[in-house]
């Protein structure tokens, strides 16, 4: 017990004396270090300094060529090319990379200047600074700038006033000289449309070629290609659409293009039209004040207004106004027959609220809706990944990624077919006809309206299946199935099909439109649907549960058909016999009625 009681006490004596012997390490590094640092301050040499505020103008190699930024105003611009759209904060940067230049590694006595390739030097800083005396001369300093040394990624620079004397200064220093002209101007931000729901258009000439239509009352999307006009799948047109709202320029290739054939611009990869609708300040008189000069008086006829609103109409500007004229017109003609069926002493009241009304709003912002227009040329690849582009009529391109443009370019009609293959909503169907292995079925649909107990319209709905009561979930479980039907893909080659169909349904809607759809057994994954001219390939499994669905359906009328007949007395034999019989009489009975 002892001897541990000794070791342990050994063991905190040891411990305590590594621990002091660890701090006293740590602080010796921390003083050494400290040193060194000091040392190194102390030996860093300052190669140039000066208020980014007096740097007058930066004078250096540009795409080989000598370029000359100065400063106008505290606004930088291009000295041969006055308007040039310099980017001011990628000058600012390049002032203030120079403003202050330390060296933390000075060669004297050089005697080969070869070694640093400060015999050629790669490029050749010239800073202009004004003198901090308000009489005081300009000074030019010149830089040269040789080799990058590859171990501390620093660059070799000299002084106009010394051969001898080489610097390591750090690369910050330099990079902001290394850019292209390109680099150095103002890109515009893409006319990126800021509601894409206002889209109404998109056009496509290129190797594919298409058209994407909006439906003004519907907002349906329809597209046309070589082909037919055909609905568009409102997933597909929308994923389109919502890309122009994003879309960005990557860079700048040319600031005034002159030669677009350099750019492939002059006869295009493909050319994209987006037609859109866009709010905009309303600089004309409000409309308010147009209504009034257009009805100063109650003997003025409601002709006589909308003469007046078409002739304010024509003097807006070029863009089209997408505002409807008729419904201005038409608050207008209101006012003005009020107008009329009152006496004068109205007529001043109604004049007097309208003033106060049309000062109360000239104080608002008046804004309008008009009709825009998009076009992108889009050119030859500037690299694996970007095209060039020029949009609307600037003359300057750029480049774009490739992926955003290929979602448009690359895409043909087909991909944004509909691919529904029946949809035809139920609050619309008068009636549906289904034949199925042979066997025809059809469903009538009832509407009752009444008032609820709140003095409310109730639609009441019913569904007969061949003169019988249906069920409405029963029915309505197979008819989701049925208009939800989607296709894989659609068949473009000529389809002739092997066998009667398996099920044939016919819509009837209640403005007597209709629509037929079969399908037939097609291989061991499809089935084929068709409708019209058109051949939808549909997984094997949706439609055999669809046909499921119809049997429980169908199941409903035979469950009918044995209770109708219960109270008859016959023997189960002939019961059952006279079922089968009954059907068949049901089902020609109902043939008949239809035709």
């Amino acid at each position: 017990m002892k001897n541990k009681t000794v070791k342990m006490i050994l063991a905190v004596v040891v411990l305590g004396v590594c621990c002091g012997a660890y701090a006293g390490v740590k602080t010796y590094v921390a003083h050494q270090e400290k040193e060194e640092s000091k040392e190194e301050a102390e030996e860093s040499t300052t190669v140039f300094t000066a208020s980014t505020d007096n740097i007058k103008s930066l004078d250096f190699m540009v795409d080989d060529t000598e370029t000359t930024f100065e400063k106008d105003n505290d606004s930088w611009v291009k000295k041969d090319e006055t308007d040039f759209p310099v980017n001011q904060s990628t000058l600012d940067s390049a002032a203030s990379a120079v403003a202050s230049i330390e060296s933390d590694r000075v060669l004297d006595d050089v005697d080969d200047l070869a070694e640093y390739g400060l015999d050629s030097p790669s490029n050749t800083i010239k800073i202009v600074t004004k003198s901090d005396d308000e009489d005081g001369d300009d000074t030019t300093t010149t830089l040269y700038v040789g080799d990058e040394n590859s171990s501390t990624s620093q660059y070799y620079v000299k002084k106009d006033d010394d051969d001898k004397t080489v610097y390591l200064v750090d690369s910050s220093c330099v990079e902001p000289f290394t850019k292209t002209l390109n680099e150095y101007a103002q890109m515009e931000d893409f006319p990126a449309i800021s509601s894409t729901d206002t889209i109404t258009k998109i056009s496509v000439d290129g190797d594919k070629s298409y058209k994407l239509t909006k439906n003004a009352d519907t907002s349906v999307w329809s597209v046309k290609g070589d082909g037919d006009e055909e609905k568009a799948d409102s997933a597909t047109v929308s994923s389109l659409v919502s890309s122009f709202g994003s879309m960005a320029y990557n860079s700048l290739a040319d600031y005034k293009c002159e030669d677009k054939s350099k750019y492939g611009l002059d006869k295009p990869y493909a050319t994209i039209t987006v037609d859109y609708q866009e709010e905009v300040t309303d600089d004309s008189e409000d409309t308010s004040e147009t209504a009034d000069e257009a009805t100063p008086s109650a003997e003025e006829t409601g002709d006589d207004v909308e003469q007046d609103s078409t002739e304010a109409t024509n003097t807006e500007s070029d863009e089209t106004v997408s505002k409807s004229t008729d419904e201005e017109t038409e608050e207008v003609k209101e006012t003005s027959t009020d107008a009329d069926s009152e006496g004068d002493t109205d007529e001043v009241t109604d004049n007097t609220d309208s003033t106060s009304k049309n000062e109360d709003s000239s104080d608002e912002e008046q804004s309008k809706t008009v009709d825009k227009q998009l076009t992108i040329l889009v050119g030859n690849k500037a690299d694996d990944s970007n095209r060039y582009v020029m949009v609307n009529d600037s003359s300057e391109v750029y480049t774009m990624s490739e992926d955003t443009l290929s979602a448009l370019t690359d895409k043909s009609e087909e991909e944004f077919w509909d691919m529904t293959v029946s949809y035809v909503s139920v609050n619309n169907l008068a009636s549906l006809k289904v034949n199925y292995q042979g066997s025809d079925y059809k469903v009538n649909v009832s509407r009752e309206t009444s008032i609820d107990d709140d003095g409310n319209d109730k639609e009441t709905v019913t569904y007969k299946l061949n003169n019988s009561d249906l069920d409405e979930t029963t029915f309505t479980t197979f008819y989701n199935k049925l208009i939800n039907m989607a296709a894989q893909k659609r068949l473009t080659d000529k389809y002739e099909p092997d066998g009667s169909a398996e099920l044939t349904a016919t819509f009837t809607e209640e403005d007597g439109d209709t629509l037929e759809v079969a399908y037939y057994s097609y291989d061991t994954n499809y089935y084929a649907a068709v409708v019209d001219n058109k051949v939808y390939l549909v997984n094997k499994m949706n439609v055999k549960d669809l046909l499921t669905a119809f049997e429980s359906v169908a199941e409903i009328e035979e469950n009918d058909s044995d209770e109708t007949k219960t109270d008859e007395t016959m023997s189960d034999d002939s019961n059952s016999s006279q079922e089968s019989n009954t059907d068949s009489e049901d089902a020609e009975t109902a043939d008949s009625t239809e035709k």
